[in-house]
């Protein structure tokens, strides 16, 4: 099973569940459930529930001992996370509804900054990309997997430059929202990219480029800033705007409407 698939069920189960939460953060391998009750004033019963539901979702498993043996204490089965999550921050399992909250904030900047303009859309954490990855590609972010030609890459910036709202990329992330991570170091990616961006989009346009580590992968987001509704950006020549998550060239009458300040999407 994928890290990321167990994250995911990890993050399902304690929503809104705090309390199993903390039982999460005491299975050790060493701890019994007795034990875990102690610690946290539950009763053992609610604590065995707890982890009979993580059981199932396989987040813990029993630990065992050489012989294969489950091992007990104090009458409890003694349980262990599973491998995978075991050394992973325990943040990846935060509250769900919270960072809800910052996703929808982040796509819905309709609001404006205090000089009237649209603002950026925020550099997702660690954890909002999870939320990210596991929602899909939308209108304002786009996945693309390690090996993707820098012309692609350069020929989707500039369909986002020319929607309301910017955009994303998020490069080292399958189309299914797999994070598989990125082939390229930062620094080498920001090189060819800002160099092709500099020689086929044209008026000239700043992008934001930075790396992130999710669950053990390097990750490199592409942020382009929301359309400034004066200039309309061409690529090798033509208008390309986004529509969904596809990318296309503008239409006359599009186009017309960008020149005069109207955004299509």
């Amino acid at each position: 099973m994928e890290i990321q698939e167990l994250v995911a069920r990890g993050r399902i189960l304690f929503s809104g569940a705090s309390a199993r939460l903390e039982v999460f953060k005491l299975i050790n391998g060493k701890s019994s459930a007795k034990e875990i009750a102690r610690k946290l004033g539950r009763s053992h019963s609610a604590i065995l529930n707890d982890l009979l539901k993580m059981k199932d979702l396989e987040l813990i498993s029993p630990k065992t001992d050489r012989k294969g043996k489950p091992i007990r204490k104090a009458d409890s089965i003694v349980y262990e996370k599973a491998p995978l999550i075991r050394h992973i921050s325990i943040s990846y399992f935060d509250d769900s509804t919270k960072i809800a909250v910052q996703k929808v904030k982040a796509k819905a900047l309709g609001g404006k900054s205090k000089s009237g303009k649209l603002s950026s859309l925020q550099m997702p954490s660690e954890t909002e990309i999870l939320d990210i990855c596991r929602g899909g590609e939308d209108q304002i972010r786009e996945f693309k997997a390690a090996g993707v030609e820098v012309q692609k890459l350069t020929k989707e910036i500039a369909a986002f430059a020319n929607t309301k709202l910017g955009g994303m990329i998020l490069y080292g992330v399958e189309d299914d929202g797999t994070i598989s991570g990125s082939d390229k170091r930062r620094q080498e990616l920001d090189q060819q990219l800002q160099n092709s961006v500099r020689n086929a989009i044209l008026p000239s346009l700043t992008i934001d480029i930075a790396e992130k580590d999710v669950l053990g992968h390097k990750i490199i987001v592409v942020r382009i800033p929301p359309w400034n509704r004066k200039d309309v950006y061409q690529y090798e020549g033509r208008v390309h705007i986004r529509l969904g998550t596809n990318v296309f060239v503008a239409k006359p009458e599009q186009t017309r409407k960008l020149h005069s300040g109207v955004p299509i999407v």
